[in-house]
């Protein structure tokens, strides 16, 4: 019996994470994940004014300060029975959408795919293909996935005054008023992102990717067009297919997160993303209750 211990590291953004693995033939037989940086902000709110935690919060993290912003108001609103207007809660949906799009673009892009430009698949026949859109600081996607990331928080800064780090939310709304020029500059940023999500994501127009429903739908879509099979999903798809991905884990059959995003206009429900299906292939209703 051979057993060993594999340390891994995950040191891509903050270097405070890491998995242990203990193998055996292997087989591994136990794993633990380990936080490894203790950073005590439940300890550092106690004694603190309740308003304290608009401005300490959001510096829990640098990428996404906005959903802990968005969690701390919410708390002290419940707590004190303050409901805010219907543009406040619009904006603060807004700004943690458009967090929440640059969280993924950056997840996506600049910390899984550029492990497909590993030499390891040197010999694969799309590989000059993914050097050409994944490649760090090189490729076409990846340099994308930059400019877009960096672009969307611009909305937070439009509403917030600065991003990351923002306090623009309190109990009871925002301090800021949703202006004409900020409007426009806000969809003007979003045009250049859907722009960009359409050419070179998906290869095609965001109706038409919504209203894919199946898998088989999906890889019938992807295979009529070129421009989708060369876009970064088509490419993504076609390589993890082929070097089998699909065979590796498993997916969960239950929504888990999909964001907390109030409409005054639905009684306070919770809206989810569409395209949402049950077991039955038929679109769940969109809101939910708190």
């Amino acid at each position: 019996m051979v057993k060993k211990t594999l340390n891994i590291d995950l040191n891509r953004v903050e270097g405070d994470l890491e998995f242990e693995l203990d193998i055996e033939d292997g087989i591994v037989v136990d794993a633990r994940c380990i936080g490894v940086m203790y950073r005590g902000f439940e300890q550092i709110m106690i004694g603190r004014m309740p308003r304290d935690a608009a401005v300490i919060t959001p510096r829990v993290c640098g990428i996404c300060g906005t959903a802990h912003l968005y969690a701390a108001t919410l708390a002290l609103e419940q707590i004190w029975g303050i409901t805010p207007p219907p543009n406040a809660t619009y904006i603060r949906n807004l700004c943690l959408l458009t967090e929440s799009i640059q969280n993924d673009i950056r997840q996506s892009f600049l910390m899984f795919l550029v492990d497909f430009c590993h030499q390891a698949y040197r010999e694969h026949p799309l590989y000059n293909r993914i050097m050409a859109g994944f490649e760090p600081f090189k490729g076409r996607h990846h340099l994308g996935a930059l400019e877009q990331s960096r672009d969307a928080v611009g909305i937070i800064a439009l509403f917030g005054g600065q991003w990351p780090h923002s306090s623009y939310m309190l109990p009871g709304g925002v301090v800021s008023k949703p202006t004409h020029r900020k409007l426009i500059e806000a969809t003007n940023i979003i045009t250049g992102l859907t722009r960009w999500y359409e050419n070179a994501v998906i290869g095609d127009s965001l109706e038409n990717w919504l209203d894919l429903n199946s898998r088989d739908v999906f890889f019938d879509w992807l295979e009529k067009d070129q421009k989708r099979a060369d876009s970064a999903l088509g490419i993504f798809t076609r390589f993890s297919r082929d070097i089998g991905l699909h065979n590796i884990g498993f997916g969960s059959e239950n929504l888990i997160s999909y964001g907390v995003m109030p409409d005054p206009l639905h009684g306070g429900q919770y809206a989810m993303p569409p395209g949402v299906y049950d077991a039955d292939n038929k679109t769940i209703s969109h809101w939910i209750s708190p």
